[in-house]
């Protein structure tokens, strides 16, 4: 059996990314898609829109025949954890022989190429990333503007796209594994990353989630498929807005040598949360109070929720300790009896099964993962 591997957020599943199942089933010749899913908190800082409960539903209904669930350590770290996280996980199952993903630039070759210059960093491009780091550039424009005089403005301008950004430190994850697993580019068209722009019935997830937010949940259901429709459709919306008092009240009372522990908090930055945190009047303002040239908007919001949900630097740097199982089809079932002769983590869908390891670490990020889950209850708006 040929098996094909999709990491993503689903936030919420809409047309775009049932196209880019069947492409990758198309394209690949995959007889089962496994697809691995942020939980209830996401990598922009956020909490998921819907409950993961419901976007793994609509996952399968859309052409994935297994779910599983990347833990919030990673789900809400910066590109190159979330990767990791994720193409760890799917490497341990021992089953995938692809790993799919969108992206602007559709040759697989050149983002390999980036991901092999990042892996294995000469010298000489790191020196040109502190250089330009220290005109105030944020990581990743400083990468980029290094990369493109490095290995030739082709680079930079890859480099210019989330997306393609994404599918780099997915390639890069995999080559420091040495995975047997294939990388496979779906060409992105339509509506672009976090744009209100729109192709047809395909709009980016940022705008159907805006459309959510502002009452009009019958255009963003037009970006959807019914199915999705019928499953989204009345149920509560979820945003950490909710919760923002507690954020920021968490935050208050955080000694600053704790915000250092914070992964991507570097520089002094945990005394610039402290200062907002004791000024600001919402989440927003700390949030702009904070960010800079150099510290982006979603790198921001990314280290205010980590450090609301005690989540730190280590925490992102350990491997992932078990696959959790969200949801799956009669072929899914197959492919879990097929990865647990192979997997080299247990495999678990329920606090019974974690019990029953007798592993301390894993029944302490489990019940961490629980924990999480009740906060995001409390999310609803």
């Amino acid at each position: 059996m040929t098996v094909a591997a999709i990491i993503c957020e689903y936030n919420p599943l809409h047309n775009g990314h049932k196209f880019h199942i069947e492409e990758t089933r198309r394209k690949t010749g995959a007889d089962a898609v496994v697809a691995i899913m942020s939980g209830n908190f996401v990598q922009r800082g956020d909490a998921a829109i819907y409950p993961k409960s419901l976007r793994a539903k609509a996952a399968i209904l859309g052409g994935a025949d297994l779910v599983l669930e990347l833990p919030v350590s990673f789900a809400t770290g910066s590109a190159e954890f979330f990767a990791q996280g994720a193409v760890r996980t799917l490497d341990s199952l021992g089953i995938i022989d692809y790993l799919s993903f969108g992206a602007e630039c559709n040759n697989a070759e050149k983002l390999l190429g980036l991901a092999e210059l990042f892996a294995n960093e000469p010298p000489e491009f790191t020196d040109l990333i502190k250089l330009y780091s220290k005109d105030g550039l944020s990581f990743p424009a400083a990468r980029a503007k290094a990369a493109a005089e490095f290995a030739g403005a082709d680079a930079g301008k890859i480099l210019s796209s989330p997306n393609n950004i994404l599918g780099i430190e997915y390639c890069k994850a995999l080559l420091k594994l040495n995975s047997k697993i294939t990388p496979c580019v779906i060409e992105r068209t339509g509506a672009g990353h976090d744009t209100e722009a729109t192709n047809g019935n395909i709009a980016s997830a940022s705008f159907i989630r805006k459309l959510l937010v502002e009452s009009n949940p019958e255009k963003a259901f037009l970006f959807m498929p019914d199915f999705a429709k019928k499953i989204f459709e009345n149920q509560p919306l979820h945003s950490i807005k909710a919760i923002e008092n507690a954020l920021l009240c968490e935050l208050i009372k955080s000694p600053t040598n704790k915000l250092r522990e914070i992964s991507d908090v570097s520089e002094g930055l945990e005394n610039r949360i402290k200062d907002a945190a004791l000024t600001a009047n919402s989440l927003e303002e700390l949030i702009a109070s904070v960010k800079t040239k150099r510290y982006a908007h979603s790198r921001v919001r990314r280290i205010v929720l980590s450090a609301f949900l005690g989540i730190t630097d280590n925490d992102r740097k350990a491997p992932p300790q078990y696959i959790k199982i969200l949801d799956h089809n009669e072929t899914g079932q197959k492919l879990i009896a097929a990865a647990k002769k192979t997997a080299t983590l247990p495999i678990v869908r329920n606090t019974s099964q974690v019990n029953k390891l007798g592993n301390s670490e894993i029944k302490e990020l489990w019940e961490r993962e629980r924990i999480f889950d009740k906060i995001y209850e409390m999310t609803k708006i």
